[in-house]
């Protein structure tokens, strides 16, 4: 069994585990080729959970084979091999090339690359719990799709346009009611444990032209990278007005939750849209 749909067990939706993080690289060339650098680290708490998991299932499967025919497999090597399903969910003629395991002093996970020949037909979901719903066959509980989308027009200066998912729009009703302003809506022990949980969880999504970028309107631009989103909820944590608001809204979806930390020291979310990049 892919431990990715244990994982999705695991894993309801990706504000309700903070025990990952993802970092999303796109190296475009010039022709509109290139490859995408992804980097997943799981807590090593939860691989023991996924390791735990996976035993369970395995020796109920093999309750009629002999116990010295079975063969635990490491959770890592396990993600690393499921690495290779992934390569659909970034468009039409993306392929594997491959994955090596990483490892920190709290967390493991892998370092994988997937090419790319054209970077129109590209989307990047900038949700990272879609990342483990797809790893996991889609057998986990819907992700929402928060695609980031690009279009190149190519000539001696090249003009790359990456499209930001949008929220919808919900209408509001005609005579809203006024309700009474609530306060301490998150219990404070129960804060303090998401605190913990959510501390180590983090997130990135960038992308690096070859060449020189002549013009942009990106927020956060660092010679030839551009960073569309990083979030780090250890900073997060610092400012527990904004953490305890987000745990109470509970958000279903990235953009909701990039509205409500927008203005937050330390994180990186881009309000431009669309972000425009001219680069030769």
């Amino acid at each position: 069994m892919p431990y990715f749909r244990i994982c999705c067990t695991l894993i309801a939706c990706f504000l309700l585990s903070g025990c990952f993080q993802t970092e999303t690289l796109i190296r475009l060339k010039a022709d509109g080729s290139g490859v995408i650098e992804e980097k997943l680290l799981l807590s090593k708490e939860m691989l023991k959970s996924l390791q735990e998991m996976a035993e369970a299932f395995q020796e109920e499967g093999d309750k009629k084979k002999d116990e010295g025919a079975k063969k635990k497999e490491d959770p890592l090597q396990g993600m690393i091999r499921d690495a290779q399903k992934k390569e659909g969910q970034y468009g039409p003629g993306v392929k594997f090339v491959s994955a090596v395991p990483l490892t920190t002093e709290t967390m493991s996970g892998y370092k994988a690359i997937y090419a790319f020949k054209d970077i129109n037909t590209l989307k990047i979901t900038q949700n990272p719990g879609k990342k483990v719903d797809k790893m996991g066959g889609g057998q986990g509980a819907a992700v929402p799709e928060e695609n980031i989308l690009f279009s190149l027009k190519k000539g001696p200066v090249s003009t790359l346009t990456i499209t930001l998912p949008k929220g919808k729009e919900e209408k509001k009703p005609a005579s809203p009611k006024k309700e009474p302003k609530e306060t301490g809506l998150v219990d404070p022990k129960a804060l303090e444990q998401m605190k913990q949980i959510f501390k180590d969880m983090g997130f990135k999504v960038a992308l690096e032209v070859e060449g020189q970028i002549i013009k942009t309107n990106a927020t956060y631009r660092n010679k030839s990278e551009i960073t569309l989103m990083e979030l780090h909820f250890g900073k997060l944590i610092e400012k527990p007005e904004k953490f305890e608001q987000l745990a109470a809204a509970k958000p279903k979806t990235m953009t909701e939750a990039k509205e409500l930390l927008k203005g937050i020291e330390g994180l990186k979310i881009e309000t431009a849209d669309p972000v425009v990049v001219e680069f030769k």
